[in-house]
């Protein structure tokens, strides 16, 4: 990369806690490597992936000059590259990026497969693009400063990635939560790699979800119906996901018929992950507003990933919006009941 970028500038968006932590580190190796570089902070949360932080970094890029030889780094979690990547995108039509990723949700998940984006008030990632990233560096030293709250927003990810490959995941996911340790590095290592290697593998054969990419939403559209109910504030992105997918699972029980006995390992997996996650006080009917919202589709549109068993996943369009309905209810009900402390 060095060699490429002689002569060239980097342009580094840090999330500003990551900067406090290892921005000085960071810049001291780019400025070894004989790299010039400007950066700018950009505050953490959900609320930053929007029209004026994106045009706060059009701004600062066109008033620093920048070039399409130019290169522009990401050095943060899933909304610094959903951003970052964007703007990266669209600026003088197109100009290289790469992320360093440092939260567990952007190394299994954001960082990897080229989807970028900001929300809207209308819903989650609406306007966006597909542009790959250069490279993506994932070093599980990160991992080692994050609270334990924003581990568990990174296995929300991983749990999708485990329902979607099979019992053999879910089980190893199982292990090891139950041994306690969040910041195993071998452990993690090994979950990590997987999860990388899953979606990778998907992405490379359907890079603009026209088909099997597809099943990376399992989960998903419930979680983003959650996300928009709260106003993207509240809960995380991940410990969404690991309420929708337990969304999900009613509703492959409810569709397709599914063996809730078969689907129990991954079920009581998420039950383990939820109990953390803060209370929230949930609206069924918000949640299906935003869920339409999401793909500007009536309910009986949508599409779901759901689970004929963990590892058989399957596209289904056309339910009815009583199933959907009843499975939103009893998600809702299970964190009314069973979630963590009060948010």
């Amino acid at each position: 990369m060095e060699n490429r970028l002689k002569g060239s500038n980097l342009f580094v968006i840090y999330d500003a806690q990551v900067f406090a932590l290892y921005g000085q580190v960071i810049r001291r190796y780019l400025k070894k490597a004989g790299l010039r570089q400007s950066e700018i902070c950009l505050s953490p949360g959900e609320k930053t992936k929007s029209r004026t932080q994106l045009d706060r970094l059009y701004a600062w890029l066109l008033d620093e000059k920048v070039t399409r030889n130019d290169m522009i780094i990401a050095v943060g979690g899933g909304v610094i590259s959903d951003l970052s990547g964007f703007v990266a995108a669209t600026i003088l039509r197109g100009v290289s990026w790469g992320v360093i990723s440092t939260s567990l949700l952007g190394q299994v998940d954001a960082a990897i497969g080229g989807k970028t984006g900001i929300n809207q008030k209308a819903g989650k990632n609406l306007i966006g693009s597909f542009w790959q990233p250069n490279f993506v560096l994932c070093d599980l030293c990160f991992l080692n400063t994050l609270p334990q709250r924003q581990m568990v927003n990174g296995f929300g990810e991983v749990a999708r990635y485990a329902g979607l490959s099979g019992n053999g995941m879910i089980r190893q996911l199982d292990r090891f939560l139950d041994a306690g340790d969040l910041y195993d590095m071998d452990m993690l290592n090994k979950l990590v790699v997987q999860s990388v290697r899953y979606k990778a593998r998907i992405v490379s054969s359907d890079e603009r979800e026209a088909g099997r990419r597809m099943l990376l939403n399992l989960g998903h559209t419930f979680a983003h119906g959650i996300e928009g109910s709260l106003g993207y504030r509240r809960l995380y992105h991940g410990e969404a996901v690991v309420l929708g997918l337990l969304g999900a699972i009613e509703l492959s029980i409810r569709h397709l018929g599914a063996k809730r006995d078969d689907l129990w390992p991954l079920t009581s997996l998420l039950y383990k992950l939820a109990l953390p996650i803060p209370r929230v006080v949930l609206d069924p009917a918000q949640i299906i507003n935003y869920m339409k919202l999401d793909k500007k589709r009536s309910v009986s549109d949508l599409r779901f990933v759901l689970l004929e068993a963990p590892g058989k996943p399957i596209i289904v369009q056309g339910i009815a919006p009583g199933e959907v309905r009843a499975s939103v209810t009893a998600m809702v009900r299970y964190i009314t009941d069973q979630g963590g402390k009060d948010a």
